[in-house]
């Protein structure tokens, strides 16, 4: 069977089987990578000019979020299914994420510690906070006291942000701006201009810290938003991708480049999670990605609370098998039992247990975190 877009373009891998959790994978592990070095070294040697491998793997994140997400919208236009399925892909494991952070971290892995933390008010107030798109940049409790870097999970911040995209974009959708692709191409370009003009003209530190971020992945989400409204953009040619990872390598360094190695980096993804060639062993991949962005960071912080004298090799190989069990121990036990709860999944298996045929596409559509 031939899968095809709204617009008719045949072989749409986006529309079926496809490399988007491998890709997911990656930018997980580039976010994990620049973590093991910053919390031994306070600097992450792995960039292309100034930005990091983490901080391009966060724009990708995005921009497949918005991909996704405008596909989601398009093709169900239920928004009470759609809050439902944003809802169950995010909390869930954020709130085991909480718990754990409440009894198991705060009383192991904190200065003085202890069980009496579990009661402490500081502690709760700060679950509240993150649970409420608060700011989740700080160690409550004395959490990992003594540690290069004093936050119990610095990654939790992109959480806001993206269910501020989730809203935005249900609202752009329910108004209808988002519904048509010239629109979506006007927003993008809008909020990117705005992004990188702004600065110029405007001193960002008299403002709140979450402007200047909030432009940042905003563009990147509707740069993904664009992406479903323009099915042949998401087979760009491999020598447009070749001249704009050689764009971002000579110029990325000056005005704009973060723009160019955002556009690199979509090119690179689109090219090898949307092939037409696909192998089943990389589409079968589970999505541990969203397990490993929440978890990999406050284990690399315990390992470094009871081992401040490793180096970010050490740190790596003693921490990953950690959190990567946990990362499957949440996509298995957690995420995946969760995404069954929503409606359309409920409705596909009913279909699945009347005529035999295998259920796949109510959690592949929400494997985006």
């Amino acid at each position: 069977m031939v899968a095809t877009t709204p617009y008719n373009i045949p072989r749409d891998p986006l529309m079926g089987s496809n490399h988007l959790t491998a890709v997911r994978w990656v930018l997980a592990a580039l976010v994990a990578l620049g973590h093991a070095y910053l919390l031994t070294t306070g600097w992450e040697p792995i960039r292309i000019h100034q930005w990091t491998g983490g901080y391009m793997a966060v724009n990708g994140f995005f921009v497949l979020s918005g991909m996704l997400i405008a596909k989601s919208l398009d093709l169900r236009r239920d928004l009470k299914m759609y809050a439902a399925s944003r809802a169950l892909r995010i909390y869930p494991a954020l709130i085991v994420l909480l718990l754990a952070f409440a009894f198991i971290f705060s009383t192991v892995f904190s200065r003085p510690g202890g069980f009496e933390n579990i009661a402490s008010g500081e502690i709760w107030s700060y679950i509240g906070r993150v649970l409420l798109l608060g700011d989740p940049q700080n160690a409550p409790g004395g959490i990992f006291a003594g540690n290069l870097e004093a936050d119990f999970n610095g990654p939790l911040w992109t959480i806001r942000y993206e269910i501020a995209a989730y809203i935005m974009a249900a609202v752009g959708f329910a108004l209808g701006i988002l519904k048509n692709r010239w629109l979506t191409l006007l927003a993008f370009v809008s909020v990117q201009a705005l992004y990188l003009i702004l600065p110029l003209f405007v001193d960002f530190s008299a403002l709140p810290l979450g402007i200047l971020p909030l432009f940042r992945l905003s563009a990147a989400f509707l740069l993904g938003m664009s992406l479903w409204h323009w099915p042949r953009a998401r087979k760009p040619h491999v020598l447009l991708v070749l001249v704009a990872i050689i764009a971002f390598l000579f110029l990325g360094g000056g005005f704009g480049g973060e723009l160019l190695g955002t556009l690199a980096l979509t090119g690179l993804m689109l090219r090898l999670g949307l092939s037409d060639t696909v192998h089943t062993r990389i589409v079968s991949l589970p999505d541990y990605s969203y397990g490993i962005y929440i978890w990999h960071y406050p284990v690399m912080q315990g390992v470094m609370f009871l081992r401040p004298d490793l180096g970010p090799l050490g740190l790596a190989l003693l921490s990953t098998p950690i959190w990567l069990g946990l990362s499957a121990a949440s996509w298995h036990f957690i995420e995946k039992p969760a995404l069954r709860l929503k409606p359309g999944a409920r409705r596909k298996r009913s279909i699945a247990a009347t005529t035999g045929l295998p259920v796949t596409g109510a959690i592949q559509e929400d494997q985006n975190p």
